[in-house]
């Protein structure tokens, strides 16, 4: 399926090799065709509520601060989460799904 993204490709292709531009164009739009194809096959961090995060925690026996540790957080924002203050979101929610899916594997590998 074509989309306006491949047609822009395609033409900044025939521009570049007119000699009209440079390539840089090109680059850009295969840059952001390849976010765009990664982005179908990446699913969304699943939100983690103070609870979840709490039991987390609990399954592998690790405290605020090592959790923090290991999520390059503080401790006072893993506690924060788990009193429901604030939700953790970014690379930090990442993480815990992945903590959450694969273990603590995943941050000691």
């Amino acid at each position: 399926m074509s989309t306006k993204l491949d047609e822009m490709l395609s033409f900044a292709k025939e521009l570049e090799e007119a000699g009209i531009s440079n390539g840089d164009l090109t680059k850009k739009l295969e840059a952001r065709i390849q976010v765009r194809n990664l982005s179908k096959h990446i699913a969304k961090a699943r939100p983690m509520s103070g609870d979840e995060i709490k039991k987390l925690r609990d399954r592998y026996n690790i405290s605020q601060a090592s959790l923090a540790l290991a999520l390059n957080m503080t401790k006072e924002s893993v506690s924060k989460w788990e009193r429901g203050e604030i939700k953790p979101n970014g690379a930090a929610l990442r993480m815990l799904n992945l903590i959450d899916k694969q273990g603590l594997k995943i941050i000691t590998a």
